[in-house]
């Protein structure tokens, strides 16, 4: 997925700007998942030990300096004394060595993938020498990234290489495509005895549906999982798109438009067909005719400069982007695959965003309707995370120019939390659990969306998903352990 960016004179594309949620009923639940019933605890020694979530009762005689959260695999990343770090079991068994290597996991498919990484000074040759001009000496090492990634399970190790510090972009990204086959760094793969092999490669994106788009050169083909021959090929990249209406030809130019060129163009044409299919999915072709349109319509549509696709729906997105506003937005409207225009439509699962998480499409007056705001109330960023559905993370400006966030339901019109605070984070979409700062630079405080209710009787300068929370000891020192957030719990002891 890409993401969409916006600038003065045009806009801008990068990595994930479309998304659409996943559905409840979603089959890739492993099943390898374990109940793990342990949790790190602090003692007064300032050691971490794991302990029975119930009892508090410890499981094993290990200490460690730090400590992680078991994974659903039951897998937990801990430190010693020396500032190393390892990988133990559910049973305290070492599964990756203590090192100085620090290590990050993620779980996929009932699979647990590890990352270790370093950064070193490599000594580098003459010809690659740092000179500097001015008389400060030369430099002669250039920072380097050691990285490991690899399969906890079987050992298995994906990727070994020493990199510059600029060019490392590995990361834990990897995607279920169905329960067998995965995705990671532009190859799919299938899993066979908790290792991965290697199907395809080259893939440039993945899409939804067991899909993907396979780059070669400019050019794109479009695949299935498990099909042997493309379903569409040739595929090439446009940034301009014609429409007839009756005997006029509209010419729409600089579509999609970015400053930099991506990886993948947001419309790709079929060279033999001439058909169109615009991002994020590619699934269905733009209309080459509009058959119904008013005489606003079209002049809204001569000025449309981007156009996406919206999944599991017959609509395309029409935007004009409006420079008239006091904050900058998109008009809309909406076209359908027999080219029927029109200015709005049923409610999607569908959302386009920004590069860095905030809302695009719905815009604000479709999510918060005017009738339901001050007068006075000015719009920043919106907000919305993948399980949040018809919730959304809304922040405002009053006439004092205070500004605050609240949470939003835009489905029974009501504040699910009033915007009376300065920051909302968000802890778990699904149980609607969040963390609550009332002040800037205040303290944070669980609070449970669904309920209605405040949990615990702490507040903490920062609260992770995984429970991990920090207290300000003194101006200099803060001290990290674990709670539950779904009750408040303090693994401490006191």
């Amino acid at each position: 997925m890409k993401i969409i960016v916006f600038s003065i004179f045009c806009m801008l594309a990068s990595v994930m700007a479309c998304t659409q949620e996943k559905k409840d009923n979603s089959p890739l639940i492993s099943s390898k998942k374990k109940f793990i019933n342990s949790v790190p605890f602090l003692t007064k020694q300032n050691d971490f030990v794991y302990v029975d979530k119930v009892s508090l009762k410890p499981v094993t005689n290990q200490k460690f300096r730090s400590a992680s959260v078991y994974t659903p695999t039951g897998f937990a990343v801990v430190g010693n004394e020396k500032n190393e770090y390892a990988v133990i079991d559910e049973n305290g068994m070492t599964v990756l060595d203590f090192s100085a290597e620090n290590i990050n996991l993620n779980v996929v498919n009932g699979l647990t993938l590890y990352k270790k990484d370093i950064e070193y000074e490599k000594k580098m040759p003459a010809w690659k020498w740092d000179w500097n001009i001015l008389g400060g000496g030369i430099k002669k090492e250039q920072t380097y990234h050691k990285i490991e990634i690899g399969v906890l399970e079987s050992k298995q190790v994906l990727l070994h290489e020493d990199i510059p510090y600029l060019e490392d972009n590995y990361y834990l990204n990897f995607v279920s495509v169905d329960q067998n086959h995965v995705f990671w760094n532009g190859s799919l793969y299938e899993i066979k005895k908790n290792r991965l092999h290697t199907i395809e490669n080259n893939i440039a994106e993945l899409l939804e549906n067991k899909r993907f788009l396979k780059s070669s050169n400019a050019n794109f083909s479009m695949h299935e999982l498990n099909q042997k021959e493309a379903t569409h090929s040739g595929l090439k990249g446009t940034e301009t798109l014609s429409l007839q209406f009756g005997k006029e030809t509209i010419l729409l130019k600089d579509v999609n438009k970015e400053r930099y060129e991506p990886e993948v163009p947001k419309l790709l044409t079929d060279s033999k067909t001439n058909d169109v299919y615009p991002f994020p999915q590619y699934e269905k072709v733009f209309p080459k005719e509009i058959t119904k349109a008013t005489a606003s319509q079209i002049d809204f549509i001569k000025k449309v400069s981007l156009v996406y696709s919206i999944t599991n729906s017959p609509y395309f997105l029409l935007g004009v982007f409006n420079y008239d506003h006091d904050i900058w937005a998109f008009d809309w409207l909406y076209i359908d695959t027999k080219g029927n225009v029109t200015d709005s439509i049923d409610t999607y699962n569908f959302k386009v965003l920004d590069q860095v998480g905030n809302m695009v499409w719905p815009d604000r007056k479709m999510i918060l309707p005017d009738q339901f705001i001050d007068k006075n109330w000015k719009f920043g960023k919106i907000n919305s995370y993948q399980g949040m559905n018809d919730a959304y993370l809304i922040r405002i400006e009053n006439e004092k120019q205070l500004r605050t966030m609240g949470l939003w339901d835009s489905k029974t019109k009501t504040w699910e939390i009033k915007p009376d605070y300065h920051d909302i984070s968000v802890l778990d979409t699904e149980k609607q659990i969040y963390a609550l700062q009332k002040e800037k630079d205040g303290l944070y405080t669980l609070y449970d969306s669904k309920d209605k209710k405040s949990m615990g009787s702490k507040a903490y300068t920062s609260i992770n998903s995984d429970g991990l929370v920090s207290v300000k000891l003194s101006s200099e020192e803060n001290i990290y352990y674990y709670i539950d957030i779904y009750s408040g719990k303090e693994y401490k002891e006191n």
